[in-house]
């Protein structure tokens, strides 16, 4: 149903050739920037560059217009959406929608695929690994805000993880979907915000836990990457790995995460020889058997 106060921008929305669906936001959802005033999304036809916020008045009123291509849409239920695109397409009210578009979407978002939710899985503890990798380093040189920061990051990505574990998408309000899928992983998150205690000795308590879970949950991780070097039986050198179609779009850093696999046995170590120079040689890693 059009708002009464917004029908002029609505009306105009509605006679584009390229628009092809409109949501609006209910008024106790809030998705940055989109606070005080009423926001839309406007899903349309065309090129991948159409992606953009602006600002609307009509009649007096401020409207923010968050515009977003149905390519942008359907490539990110391939790679991962955005966590703000995913409130706006759950929770947002359908205020009209060609073709059942935005229905068809929300179907297929209900469902993680099981290729995307493995990918997600190792990009999120891999990204993980380096914040706690970074957190451990600072607290060792006595840089207190620096790893409390850092661990912060950690957690934000740790909840991630879960939450894409669970076959959902991440949505805005992390912590609340992370409150009900994983209460422990939640209190952590407050102990370290909300507790009192000396920050160091709370950054201590977080870190016993989180290794744990880092090595707990290695090989369920890693399972995207074992399968992209499954895919030859040579041995794959790092910057081949870190230059596959399936990993290098990701940003993930390597180093780390291949050095904790050798740890656990789930990689192993061998010499290439370089056909360029026959005096050089390089690691390359293969999975074990």
């Amino acid at each position: 149903m059009l708002r009464e106060e917004h029908k002029q921008f609505l009306q105009s929305l509605q006679q584009r050739q390229e628009v092809q669906a409109v949501l609006v936001l209910p008024d106790h959802v809030k998705v940055p920037p989109f606070y005080e005033r009423a926001g839309y999304l406007v899903v349309v036809n065309g090129a991948q560059n159409q992606a953009g916020v602006r600002q609307v008045i009509t009649e007096e009123k401020v409207i923010w217009e968050q515009k977003v291509s149905a390519w942008e849409l359907e490539k990110g239920l391939v790679q991962g959406l955005d966590e703000k695109l995913v409130t706006w397409l759950q929770r947002g009210e359908v205020l009209w929608d060609k073709d059942d578009f935005i229905y068809r979407l929300r179907q297929r978002l209900s469902k993680l695929p099981e290729s995307l939710q493995k990918r997600m899985l190792f990009k999120e503890y891999s990204r993980l690994l380096h914040a706690f990798q970074e957190t451990r380093d600072y607290l060792q040189e006595g840089m207190v805000l620096d790893a409390y920061h850092a661990l912060l990051k950690a957690l934000y990505v740790w909840a991630k993880w879960i939450v894409f574990r669970a076959g959902e998408q991440p949505e805005s309000a992390l912590w609340t979907q992370v409150k009900n899928l994983d209460p422990s992983v939640y209190k952590l998150y407050e102990e370290l915000t909300l507790n009192h205690e000396e920050l160091e000795k709370r950054i201590e308590l977080i870190l016993l836990p989180m290794d744990f879970f880092l090595s707990s949950r290695l090989k369920e991780s890693v399972r995207y990457l074992l399968e992209v070097m499954e895919t030859r039986t040579s041995p794959w050198k790092l910057h081949e790995l870190a230059e596959h179609t399936a990993i290098g779009e990701s940003g993930i850093e390597l180093s780390l995460l291949i050095e904790k696999m050798v740890q656990r046995s789930l990689v192993c170590e061998t010499i290439c020889m370089n056909t360029d120079d026959q005096q050089s040689r390089e690691i390359g890693y293969i999975p074990s058997k």
